[in-house]
Order: C-alpha cells, then sequence, then structure tokens
C-alpha cells in the first residue's frame, strides 16, 4: 500500500469522500484548504482522509474513509498512525469528530484517540438531511483527541547542555507531581546526580511534542534506569509506549521503582513487571526504599 499527497484536483475523489461525510457542500468547507491523502492498492484508491489545520498547534482529522472492500482490515488504523507521524513535527494534538455511533467511536477509541468535547446539535442545524449510522440518527458531533509525538534517541555528543538542562526541568516537574515523598531538599540534592545519569546513560530516547521534550528514558544494560513524563502529559500514553519500545527494541526486563511511589509501581506491574527483591535505601545511600522489578515471560 501506498499513500499519496493529493494538491490538485481533489474533487476527483469526491465518491471516497462521501462514505465518511454525506453532503457535498459540507466537505467544500474543508477540502480546499486541508491536506488530502490517497491510499492506493496499486492504482486503485482505496482509502482517503482529509486533515486541517486548526491554529495553535492543533490539527483536525475532517474526513477517513475507506472503501466497503477493504474495511475492517487495518487499513483505516494504517491511515490514521500515518497521518499521527506525518503530523508530529508541526502539531501537538490531532482532532477528529464523529457521530454517536458506537462503532465509529470505538475505532477512534482503539486508535488512542480520546473523549475531548460535544459540539451539540450539530448534525441536525449543519446538514439538509437526517444523518443516519447504524439505525441511528445522528444529533450531536462527539470530539476526541490524539496527543501527538516523536522520539529521538540522542546519541552521546548529542546531548547538549540545553538538551540536558531542559530534561533536568521536566524531571523536577514530574518528581514534583508524583514523587511526594520527597522534600524540596531532597530534590535540590538529587539535581547534580540526574543531569549526570542523563549525560552518560548508554541509551537516551526523548519524546517530543513539536520541539517540546515531554517526556524522557534511559536505557543501560537491560535495563530501565529512568523514566519521566511531563505533569500535563500524564495519561496520555507516553510512558507506556516508551517502556514499549525499551521491551521490544532494547530487550529491557529490569526496572528499579521507589517504594514509597506505588503508582509507578501498578504501572510496570500493568505492563508485566515483578518485584523480586527490595533494598532499604537508593543508589545514593538516602533513606527511600528500592523495588527491583523484573519483566515476567
Amino acid at each position: 500500500m501506498s499513500i499519496q499527497f493529493i494538491t490538485i484536483d481533489k474533487k476527483h475523489y469526491l465518491p471516497l469522500l462521501l462514505l465518511a461525510d454525506e453532503q457535498e457542500s459540507m466537505i467544500d468547507r474543508y477540502l480546499e484548504r486541508g491536506d488530502l491523502y490517497v491510499m492506493n492498492d496499486e492504482a486503485n484508491p482505496i482509502a482517503v482522509a482529509v486533515v486541517t489545520d486548526e491554529g495553535n498547534g492543533v490539527y483536525e482529522l475532517k474526513n477517513l474513509a475507506v472503501i466497503p472492500a477493504y474495511q475492517r482490515k487495518g487499513y483505516g488504523r494504517q491511515m490514521i498512525e500515518f497521518l499521527c507521524r506525518h503530523y508530529a513535527d508541526v502539531c501537538h494534538t490531532m482532532l477528529v469528530g464523529t457521530g454517536e455511533s458506537r462503532q465509529t467511536v470505538s475505532f477512534y477509541k482503539n486508535c488512542g484517540f480520546k473523549y475531548s468535547h460535544t459540539v451539540p446539535d450539530f448534525f441536525t442545524c449543519h446538514y439538509d438531511h437526517p444523518i443516519m449510522e447504524d439505525g441511528k440518527m445522528l444529533k450531536d458531533m462527539i470530539y476526541f483527541q490524539r496527543k501527538l509525538s516523536r522520539l529521538c534517541c540522542h546519541s552521546l555528543s548529542e546531548r547538549t547542555d540545553a538538551l540536558v538542562n531542559a530534561l533536568v526541568e521536566l524531571w523536577d516537574a514530574s518528581v514534583r507531581a508524583s514523587h511526594h515523598f520527597l522534600a524540596e531538599e531532597d530534590i535540590r540534592r538529587l539535581i547534580p546526580f540526574v543531569g549526570e545519569a542523563i549525560q552518560g546513560v548508554e541509551t537516551l530516547l526523548v519524546m517530543y511534542q513539536g520541539s517540546r521534550p515531554v517526556a524522557f528514558m534511559g536505557v543501560e544494560n537491560r535495563k530501565i534506569e529512568m523514566l519521566f513524563v511531563a505533569p500535563d502529559c500524564f495519561g496520555n500514553g507516553f510512558g507506556k509506549q516508551l517502556v514499549r519500545i525499551a521491551i521490544e527494541q532494547y530487550g529491557v526486563c529490569y526496572v528499579d521503582v521507589n517504594e514509597q511511589n506505588p503508582q509507578a509501581e501498578g504501572f510496570y506491574r500493568h505492563l508485566g513487571f515483578r518485584t523480586f527483591e527490595r533494598t532499604e535505601t537508593d543508589e545514593q545511600g538516602n533513606p527511600f526504599p528500592i523495588l527491583k522489578m523484573k519483566l515476567e515471560n
């Protein structure tokens, strides 16, 4: 399958676009100002998508359609993943609006979208005829959003002072929001060690939204040495994504967790890690018990 960016004669794909948005006048509102992508099976178009720039780092998936013969085969999800990767450098959020259809809502949730907001009476106010789906007349537009990110692996030579300082600031904010057992003096004392660890860890993976780092992970000797997410990105799945990459690409099977941070222990336990040893102090000798965890096969 190939995905092509279309810049001319966009209306040529109107029959496909109408599968997802059945009123041409509504398609006209976004087609020319939007980016049109077509997925081809050899020379035959099988799926389309239109994405618009809504400003302030937000893009919107206005139309996504797959011809019936190719539906339920993963091509819609494949198109979404392509778009999310493609736009991760220029925006932080991808929006999509849909009707109150259980099947469509489930699809977007399975693609990583979360509920954002509702526009009441959208379909009844903007369409000249009732819009039906799954035997139900659509009324409200339900918006979902997915936070976008791109991943970089920074070599030792790429770890500039600016990058290290930015990651230390991220660590500081993340720790203050999650490690409530640490006092202010504990955090300040740990900062130099954190900078040294970021500078020297074997593998440093940083997740960005645009140019802003929102999460990072250090890996060495099949062990996660550090993993921190910006507080405003908690719950967006960035930590889980990084751990899966660590397991699948770097053979990670170990991680240490502060016993006084039960949320972190629960996070790793959910991903298949189990505690096999406990120490009374951390690596610096501070009185913070550590749980050593190992990935179970």
